[in-house]
């Protein structure tokens, strides 16, 4: 029967990229409360970009207000900025920002001599690239480069890195948040991966940051700050259109976060990585936005962070019995589709890995396929599924939703049942079965 799927000629516009996977409109919300904090090179970037209050701050169902987005601004004027001078004491080496989203981060790197690689997903690069080689003069041009990856696939990642030599340092912020811990696990192994091969260390806020969050909330609006935080998360929620829950690697505030924190050195372990915690008092710049601040709210913020720490990961090193960088699958089809139809049921077999790169073409096939034809139910084969991310979920789901006779998935393999029991999606997807 003939494969109703060609993955060349399905198109994926910008408004099913943000279906498919809508973590990356948080990335505009975080400029903005950059740009407010007085980020000169924020100021810019929101402008170019014709981001507004309204429509990066509020959401379906909140809205910021001047307190909540001078504490925001303060939050991301203390994570940019600190992890740029722990990023600097590094001497030599190549930026590789993870997410980069619309942060100015290349104009600062290219400043300081570095050269800088952004990747996100290809709907952010998209908007960003072109953003920020307007603000570049010819010479850090040649020092930039952006890429569309999916951060749990490492050929996406080894592609985007392929000109890289020397020593790389890794920033993420604000990623972690939103993964599972197959995801979580999945980026690990590719962080290791590069800092085998390149040398260097990733440094991350991730961890530790929900307990940023609140330690600074509370140190600026003391008794109130449990209301601000929960519309806070709620925005933050609304605007990505997935919920805060994190993995074994994110801290939740609690009094006594030690444990927690053992268990995220556990699962670096795990993954061949090792972790030293930055405390943030002893590390941050003077901000800005200390300039908006009264004197006793400054106090309170950089009392506040001698709790609070920022993680720099580092290899343990490659095992003694292996000389070369095991590449995994490399050579290998990462993904495919086969498609059929059957009467009212479309028949789709899922072949190899679907992430934030792939999910957005099953949509777009699954959506055209949809108008065209009668289509009540969908069979989804998974014999050969390896892995799914969150964006493959999201649009399983969204099948599921406007399939009149259901949704149903056959010959799942124990991989992806983890990966679904751990989610909380084995529920909705078995059922109705």
């Amino acid at each position: 029967m003939e494969n109703l799927f060609n993955f060349d000629d399905i198109k994926v516009d910008a408004e099913l990229l943000e279906r498919a996977n809508p973590v990356f409109n948080t990335a505009k919300m975080t400029l903005y409360q950059l740009a407010a904090s007085g980020d000169e090179d924020s100021v810019l970037m929101s402008e170019k970009l014709g981001l507004t209050k309204e429509s990066t701050q509020n959401s379906t169902t909140t809205t910021s207000d001047a307190v909540k987005l001078l504490i925001e601004s303060l939050l991301m004027d203390l994570r940019y900025h600190t992890i740029e001078k722990l990023a600097m004491d590094e001497g030599e080496f190549t930026e590789i920002d993870l997410p980069c989203g619309y942060l100015p981060k290349a104009l600062r790197y290219t400043r300081a001599g570095h050269r800088f690689i952004g990747l996100d997903l290809p709907a952010t690069i998209a908007e960003v690239e072109p953003v920020i080689n307007s603000l570049l003069n010819d010479e850090q041009k040649k020092m930039v480069k952006f890429a569309g990856v999916d951060a749990t696939n490492y050929e996406s990642l080894r592609s985007a890195l392929s000109d890289v030599e020397g020593k790389v340092v890794i920033t993420t912020e604000g990623l972690m948040v939103y993964f599972n811990d197959s995801e979580i696990g999945a980026l690990c192994d590719n962080v290791k991966k590069i800092l085998d091969e390149h040398g260097g260390c990733w440094l991350t806020i991730d961890p530790e940051w929900l307990m940023a969050y609140t330690l600074i909330v509370k140190a600026i609006l003391g008794d109130k700050a449990p209301e601000a935080l929960a519309s806070m998360q709620k925005r933050a929620e609304d605007k990505s259109d997935v919920g805060v829950k994190g993995s074994t690697l994110v801290v939740f505030p609690k009094a006594d976060i030690s444990e927690d924190i053992k268990k995220g050195m556990e699962f670096l372990a795990k993954h061949g990585l090792k972790a030293e915690r930055k405390i943030v008092s002893d590390n941050m710049p003077e901000l800005k936005v200390f300039e908006k601040l009264k004197p006793e709210q400054v106090a309170a913020v950089k009392e506040a962070m001698k709790l609070n720490a920022y993680w720099k990961i580092t290899s343990m090193g490659v095992p003694a019995a292996r000389e070369k960088i095991d590449t995994g699958s490399i050579g290998e089809k990462d993904f495919d589709v086969s498609a059929q139809i059957e009467g009212e049921k479309l028949c789709l077999s899922l072949i190899g890995r679907i992430d934030s790169l792939t999910a957005p073409k099953i949509l777009s096939f699954y959506e055209n396929t949809v108008k065209e034809k009668n289509i009540k139910s969908v069979y989804v084969e998974c014999a050969e599924l390896k892995y799914i991310s969150s964006a493959g979920l999201r649009v399983l789901l969204i099948m599921k939703k406007n399939s009149e006779n259901g949704m149903y998935l056959e010959n799942v393999q124990p991989e992806i049942i983890e990966i679904l029991e751990t989610t909380g999606f084995d529920s909705i997807f078995f059922g109705e079965k």
